[in-house]
């Protein structure tokens, strides 16, 4: 067989097990059509990926006008991909198969602001995780971190909150652990896994929104990650929403994440507490207003505390003008809200989902559907696994 021919079947391989991993189990008739491969093709490449172990064929039989067809799908722990996310100084790290199953997570916490120093203090702990698996995997990290990531997926570009400016990431991490790194923003991989495997799992085309202490947003269209010409596809905490808002360390007045994001609710649920003039009672009283932080003011929403209800409304009445220009712009047959915030307050994501509706155009809002995450914790870690796999399917996967 020529190089080429060589070349083309490992060509076919991939881009089944890259359908499969996207849209799930299905027949071969639906194979052939989303991969555009000939029955001939899909047959012989099939045949060789359950010879492989990748694919395996269930029990389970599709239903069709003719005979019935059996589904074919990933073999669950066959390969395991390697991801990693950092949040509030800390980074989960975990180890996962092709259908998104966890086979191992560990935690471990940051000491420094600087860098290069976060990334080696992970880069310390993967030799001894790697070991401790019952399988060697795939030698590819995808990291999720936080600002904006350029179009290669390898350089932070920025991140204000951190002070980081052009950190070249998967230089650092390449030349520590000797693999190949693609980095994402932290909120789009977590995207990526709700798209995959959680609350967007039965959509084609929807919207992630993370609100913390900042906001992002993923856009995915045919459940892959669009990243735009720079890398910045859903930046949408830097949109305008208030011309006349507070100003932005971006420079820009009135930018949805000082109107919605943990910072901008902490401030203003200090000033409206000072400013009362009702009788403060517990947990205010006595407490240092400098100590409270969003979940407090999400859990005293939640507990039908006005003050706190006034500073979620209107925090979330900003994101839903954001989700309504969203919708109008994009079309998408779902939101998925996620973060700290929406996972802490169902009033913030009750009022953002009203407001939506009321300011997007009706044919296009009646429709759209709008849930929160199903992932916690270890979403930005898949989501970073899937999406280096996603970029290197090529690597280590038919060893």
């Amino acid at each position: 067989m020529s190089q080429l021919e060589l070349k083309d079947q490992k060509g076919s391989k991939l881009s089944i097990l890259q359908t499969l991993r996207v849209h799930g189990s299905m027949s071969r008739i639906d194979l052939t059509r989303l991969t555009g491969l000939s029955r001939a093709t899909i047959s012989i490449s099939i045949a060789e990926l359950i010879e492989c172990n990748l694919v395996g064929e269930t029990d389970n039989r599709m239903s069709t006008k003719g005979r019935p067809a059996t589904a074919l799908e990933l073999v669950p722990n066959s390969r395991v991909i390697i991801g990693a996310d950092l949040d509030n100084k800390t980074w989960t790290l975990g180890a996962f198969d092709l259908l998104g199953n966890v086979v191992k997570t560990m935690k471990i916490p940051v000491y420094t602001f600087e860098p290069e120093e976060t990334f080696k203090a992970l880069a310390k702990e993967i030799a001894s995780f790697v070991a401790g698996l019952d399988k060697a995997p795939i030698p590819l990290l995808g990291l999720g971190v936080p600002g904006l990531v350029d179009a290669d997926h390898r350089t932070i570009r920025s991140a204000a909150d951190l002070e980081w400016n052009q950190v070249d990431v998967a230089s650092i991490m390449e030349s520590e652990i000797g693999w190949p790194t693609v980095v994402v923003n932290r909120h789009r991989a977590r995207g990526l896994t709700e798209c995959r495997y959680g609350a967007g799992v039965s959509f084609d085309n929807m919207i992630y929104i993370g609100v913390g202490m900042g906001i992002a947003a993923g856009l995915y269209i045919n459940r892959q990650l669009l990243s735009g010409s720079l890398g910045g596809a859903g930046e949408i905490g830097h949109t305008t929403i208030e011309p006349s808002g507070p100003l932005c360390p971006c420079g820009n007045n009135g930018c949805l994440q000082m109107l919605s994001a943990g910072p901008a609710i902490e401030q203003e649920f200090r000033k409206l507490v000072r400013a009362s003039e009702h009788e403060i009672v517990y947990p205010y009283q006595n407490v240092d207003l400098q100590f409270l932080k969003v979940h407090d003011v999400c859990a005293a929403a939640e507990d039908h505390d006005e003050l706190a209800i006034q500073v979620i409304t209107k925090a979330g009445s900003y994101l839903g003008i954001a989700m309504a220009n969203l919708l109008n712009t994009f079309n998408p047959e779902a939101i998925i809200l996620g973060g700290t915030i929406p996972s802490a307050s169902s009033l913030f994501v009750d009022i953002a989902t009203k407001v939506m509706r009321q300011r997007a155009m009706r044919p296009l809002s009646a429709d759209t559907i709008v849930r929160t995450s199903v992932f916690k914790d270890i979403g930005g870690a898949l989501g970073a696994a899937n999406f280096a796999f996603d970029k290197n399917m090529s690597i280590g996967i038919f060893n």
